[in-house]
């Protein structure tokens, strides 16, 4: 893992506060093809983000997303199948149904 992060140094620094970021804490996602995925949490003010980075012929690219998530949310989530439109029409349409409370459906 650090030596995929390694070339990145440069860039890790906190979107908020302008922290360093330190890369032996960066969750390593997804690293392939010049498309590299990582989760990182600044250890100055706390703000989690997801760091996509890609390199190509005219250089590199990165993108920061913040988050709520959790290193080990991200984990267990990342890579997944991603929700169909048909999931989500299911979903809505059980609820337009449902006539329970909100402690009946949890």
């Amino acid at each position: 893992m650090k030596t995929s992060l390694e070339h990145l140094k440069p860039l890790m620094r906190c979107s908020l506060c302008d922290h360093k970021y330190e890369p032996n804490k960066a969750l390593l996602l997804e690293d392939q093809d010049g498309q590299t995925t990582f989760h990182v949490t600044c250890s100055s003010c706390g703000v989690s983000t997801m760091v996509f980075v890609s390199t190509g012929q005219f250089g590199v690219i990165s993108m920061g997303v913040l988050t709520d998530l959790k290193g080990a949310e991200v984990k267990n989530l990342y890579g997944n199948e991603a929700i169909s439109s048909d999931q989500v029409l299911d979903i809505h349409t059980f609820f337009k149904s449902f006539a329970g409370s909100v402690k009946e459906f949890i």
